[in-house]
């Protein structure tokens, strides 16, 4: 690809943007389509955004917090850290079934290493 296709694409994919966590904590990049929780359709988009992924838990970082107690629903407090290596920009921090998780992403490396 080249040219005008390719500044197109380039203008598609997700990037870093300003995170305004909301009263609880939480935040979501805009950029991120609803996938009605889907799987497959999670994975397509992450692999035709070029992006690489990581997360993690806020148990992971916190060894008590009001949510873990069942006494608040939200993470606030919770400022999980950038993960190690060049270019992770957040993805989210939301709310799932085992507590708050926080989303790492950024470009793939698509170079191969021969």
């Amino acid at each position: 690809m080249c040219g005008k296709d390719e500044v197109m694409l380039e203008k598609s994919l997700i990037g870093p943007v300003e995170v305004k966590r909301d009263v609880d904590g939480y935040w979501y990049h805009p950029g991120v389509p609803d996938f009605d929780e889907s799987v497959a359709a999670y994975k397509e988009w992450v692999s035709a955004q070029r992006i690489e992924i990581t997360g993690w838990h806020m148990d992971s970082d916190l060894e008590s917090h009001p949510y873990f107690d069942g006494e608040a629903a939200n993470c606030l407090g919770w400022e999980p850290e950038t993960p190690a290596g060049p270019d992770w920009f957040l993805l989210g921090i939301f709310d799932t079934d085992d507590g708050p998780y926080v989303q790492w992403a950024r470009r793939a490396n698509l170079t191969s290493k021969s």
